[in-house]
């Protein structure tokens, strides 16, 4: 056991799978994955300048698109890709550093067929975007 999880255990008097299962209980399920797919080192650069304008949907696996954001919404950090979020779920997507690919990082609040739509239409979101440099390549945006 970490400190972390010794300080939730101390605190609350519950181990942190206890509490996990409370919250699932509560909230539900996430469902979560990560993909990886190659990229050339000019779409790299393309994915981390790429703007929310790049995203012209209006929804992401059936649900109404609520932020799409290039900067942490509370320090305004650049996240160096994009993200892009619903009342059910996201994705972010961004260039690995140090290998040749970029990745899409994606939950669901609802089911793994949900987490499957996002990852698809992310996947897809992507792609076009490194096809368009125009698109991909408009100054940077905050939400």
């Amino acid at each position: 056991m970490d400190l972390l999880a010794a300080e939730i255990t101390a605190r609350m008097g519950k181990d942190p799978g206890e509490l996990y299962q409370e919250l699932t209980s509560e909230f539900g399920t996430p469902y979560y994955t990560r993909i990886d797919a190659p990229a050339t080192p000019d779409q790299k650069a393309r994915l981390q300048k790429l703007s929310p304008a790049a995203v012209t949907i209006e929804t992401l696996a059936g649900d109404p698109i609520t932020a799409k954001l290039t900067s942490a919404p509370g320090n305004g950090a650049p996240i160096g890709g994009l993200k892009v979020m619903t009342d059910n779920g996201w994705f972010a997507a961004r260039p690995s550093g140090t290998e040749d690919i970029y990745k899409i990082y994606a939950e669901s609040f609802k089911d793994q067929s949900h987490l499957a739509a996002i990852v698809q239409e992310a996947q897809e979101i992507v792609t076009d975007a490194l096809r368009s440099p125009d698109l991909a390549l408009q100054e940077q945006e905050v939400r």
